[in-house]
């Protein structure tokens, strides 16, 4: 039981490792000048005739997506590059930054550049032909990141992660939780309704192990898969997922409780959430759900509630690394507990790649006051505070 703990938490460690390997500080015009470009899309960009080859421009796609992804997160702009050309779709109604990005590629690429958004287009620029630019479009497993933000105050947010609590009534005095998940973006439609509309899927475990009693027992793991159907246009994004929970108590717990009545937690549920950005700086959130279907040991009542918000400091830009603090508070409301509120806050540090595809590094203190989220254990209060790291969207 203890080597699949160690192996549980290598993948963790492994992505930890990787992102802060070679950190320095440098200017935001340094890091435009150390862009590492493939050698395939140096090939494209320097080579006319290969340009206009599909797969030269799958290349050259894929590098100026990162790029953006990472320089301009906020954006969400999609690159799509036919015959040499680059096409930008979904950039910002703000004609200066909206210029800045076209710029930005332009200079990059040494490539026309076109803006998908008429009403931004100079007089003299003409689009370019067999481009249908009011028509929506696809892209497979996108580069880019989620759509709809990563809530980081959940404690239910797939992603991986470990982290010590002090004082959980329901871990003990001293007790451990792993979270192994991720979110695979599937397949995203572009300028949809003018926004982007983004099929994916998720899945993660959660579990959480007792460190005061001499056999480190696990006292419950949940396993988590989900379907979400997200969709954002400008500062506004939503979410409609269907998922599923089921719940297990540690066979080691059950062993040294021999009178505890074990009871099969597993649900089905159904959720919408609304997210908006007033800036980079700050967000908030919310969630209506209700629970589709529950198991009869456990019977659980349907609706709920879930609502946040995160405020970010200002932002270091390092040699490969950005970083930025952040305050983020989670509270729920379901109706399982009579609609009492239950409270998650976040204060910590994060680190990105400037130059990847999303996902982040975050440390952070937490405190939770409310029910535990331990499966079975989730109608039982309990409070306390903890120190986690993530690595995920």
């Amino acid at each position: 039981m203890k080597i699949l703990r160690l192996f549980s938490i290598i993948p963790l460690l492994t992505a930890v490792a990787m992102t802060f390997f070679g950190t320095g500080f440098c200017s935001e015009s340094e890091n435009i000048k150390a862009l590492e470009i493939p050698e395939d899309c140096r090939l494209a960009m320097s080579d006319p005739e290969l340009s206009k080859k599909s797969s030269s421009d799958s290349y050259l796609e894929a590098y100026i997506q990162g790029v953006l992804d990472t320089k301009y997160p906020d954006s969400r702009v999609l690159v799509t590059v036919r015959n040499g050309d680059v096409l930008l779709v979904h950039l910002p109604g703000d004609l200066t930054k909206s210029q800045e990005i076209v710029s930005f590629v332009r200079d990059l690429t040494k490539r026309s550049v076109y803006d998908s958004n008429p009403s931004h287009r100079d007089r003299d620029e003409k689009e370019p032909q067999n481009k249908h630019h009011d028509k929506w479009h696809g892209v497979w497993l996108p580069q880019s990141t989620t759509l709809f933000p990563t809530e980081i105050a959940n404690p239910r947010q797939p992603c991986f992660a470990c982290g010590v609590r002090s004082h959980d009534k329901i871990g003990g005095t001293f007790s451990t939780d792993f979270i192994i998940g991720a979110q695979f973006p599937v397949y995203r439609w572009a300028n949809f309704k003018g926004g982007d509309l983004q099929l994916e899927l998720e899945a993660a475990a959660f579990a959480v192990f007792n460190l005061h009693e001499r056999t480190f027992p696990m006292i419950n793991a949940d396993y988590y898969a989900g379907v979400p159907l997200t969709f954002a246009k400008g500062p506004i994004a939503y979410r409609l997922r269907l998922y599923h929970i089921s719940s297990h108590v540690g066979d080691e717990f059950l062993c040294e409780h021999r009178h505890f009545h074990r009871k099969n937690k597993s649900f089905e549920a159904l959720d919408l959430s609304g997210d908006y950005s007033f800036n980079s700086h700050l967000r908030v959130y919310g969630t209506l759900g209700s629970i589709l279907l529950s198991d009869s040991e456990m019977h659980m009542k349907p609706l709920y509630v879930e609502y946040g918000f995160e405020a970010r400091g200002p932002r270091t830009d390092f040699k490969q690394l950005f970083g930025q603090p952040f305050l983020a508070v989670h509270m729920q409301n379901w109706q399982d507990v009579n609609f009492a509120i239950d409270t998650t806050y976040a204060l910590g540090y994060e680190w990105g790649k400037i130059h990847g595809i999303g996902r982040k590094v975050r440390l952070f203190l937490e405190y939770h006051q409310g029910f535990s989220t331990e499966g079975q254990f989730s109608r039982h209060r309990t409070k306390f505070v903890g120190i986690r790291m993530t690595y995920g969207f």
